[in-house]
């Protein structure tokens, strides 16, 4: 007991109590700045990947789309790019559109069923019902004057930022759109329509995922199919080592996290399209044009199919076998099944495999494929993920050229 530096039990008591309060209020201030100490380590970790990812695009990706990332020598599109990053320059304005015609169809029909209780000669309103109905009409009629009139606003305010983006414009940004529509046609859905499908990259492509992935699965699988885009281009190479790239995938994601960091989320600026020297190009060939191109073929495949069979479409395997490996980039992801379903073996996987599970029963080879490029999402193979595969190749193939690639998928 001379030993012990506390000889009472009551100060040793009191000593084991302070001790315990002590570790207490450390672990409680431990957990308290756990989060902004993870933030940190994130926002450092974040910071290196970028400063790898820079160092990787000024060797492996400036050549083609520019030092600072607007694209170079129509070799490749800009990467420092609003409309790649989702920032739409007229999107407020298309979706005020749209939203006031969605409300001008709703006030239409509702006028429509007061006009017909107002004339319904078997069942005519009383006197004072008739003096309601004229009166909710008068309402609704204010109302249509005031969507009207929000939608000539919007519109014009839309062909005025248009042609500030003039030059723009003329380096690709919202390919076609003054050869597909007349944006100031007062209530044109078609510009709507048009504008929500093309407004970012994203939408363009049809790409169902966040951006993060898009940029990171081209990347991995490049586009062998740019070079017939841009005229100066041999393609966009894989660089990944899985798909015989030369890089590592924390190398994709230092590039990816240096591509991503140019965002400016809200705050691009007109000077920020006019700047980018070349946009994405939705063409294989990257041409415009000079007549409205051939219908889509959509995603109706019975009705594919019957326009198949009604206007005798037959399709071409060596046709089918170019649109599969370069204009539409399928190999890119089919090659060795390493993001899809591989190319090889699809005749006998089809039909020895999938037709024999219930959801396909009756069906044909080309009604599977057809499926399976038109309607991406109905059915995803197992071991794959789904949000890959663009989901817009109804949009973007006639039937002749889908027909040309089912043909081709017959011979594997």
């Amino acid at each position: 007991m001379n030993l012990l530096f506390i000889r009472s039990i009551e100060g040793r008591i009191l000593m084991g109590v302070t001790m315990f309060v002590g570790m207490m209020i450390l672990v409680g201030w431990v957990a308290i700045n756990e989060e902004a100490r993870m933030q940190s380590f994130v926002r450092q970790h974040t910071g290196r990947s970028i400063e790898r990812g820079a160092e990787l695009f000024a060797s492996l990706c400036s050549e083609c789309h520019g030092e600072e990332g607007y694209g170079a020598g129509d070799r490749a599109p800009g990467l420092n790019n609003p409309h790649l990053f989702g920032f739409d320059p007229v999107g407020l304005q298309t979706a005020a559109i749209t939203t006031a015609n969605r409300a001008l169809v709703r006030i239409n029909k509702e006028v429509d069923t007061l006009l017909a209780e107002l004339t319904d000669a078997q069942n005519p309103p009383s006197d004072e019902r008739q003096n309601e109905i004229l009166a909710a009409i008068t309402e609704l009629e204010a109302q249509i004057d005031e969507q009207n009139a929000s939608i000539e606003a919007a519109i014009a305010e839309r062909v005025a930022i248009l042609e500030t983006l003039d030059s723009a414009v003329d380096n690709g940004l919202f390919p076609l759109w003054d050869t597909v529509v007349d944006i100031e046609q007062t209530g044109d859905n078609e510009v709507e329509v048009f504008f929500n499908s093309n407004g970012t990259r994203l939408s363009q492509v049809g790409w169902a995922g966040d951006l993060h992935g898009y940029v990171v699965t081209t990347l991995i699988h490049g586009r062998p199919g740019s070079a017939n885009v841009y005229p100066n281009s041999t393609g966009m190479a894989a660089w990944s080592q899985t798909a015989g790239g030369p890089l590592r995938q924390d190398q994709i994601e230092d590039l990816a996290a240096y591509i991503l960091n140019w965002d400016k989320g809200a705050n691009w600026k007109p000077e920020d399209f006019i700047a980018v020297a070349q946009y994405g190009k939705p063409l294989a060939d990257g041409s415009l044009p000079s007549e409205p191109p051939p219908p889509p073929a959509g995603d109706n495949v019975l009705g594919i199919l019957a326009r198949w069979e009604a206007d005798e479409i037959v399709g071409s395997a060596v046709s089918g076998e170019m649109l599969y490996d370069q204009e539409f980039g399928c190999t890119d992801c089919h090659r060795d099944g390493a993001s899809a379903p591989d190319t090889i073996g699809t005749f006998a996987r089809v039909t020895s495999e999938r037709l024999t599970l219930p959801q396909f029963a009756g069906y044909s080879f080309e009604q599977y494929i057809v499926e399976s490029v038109t309607r991406p999402g109905d059915y995803v193979v197992d071991g794959y993920s789904s949000g890959l595969m663009p989901t817009n190749f109804g949009l973007r193939m006639t039937d002749q050229q889908l027909a040309d690639i089912v043909a081709y998928l017959l011979t594997q």
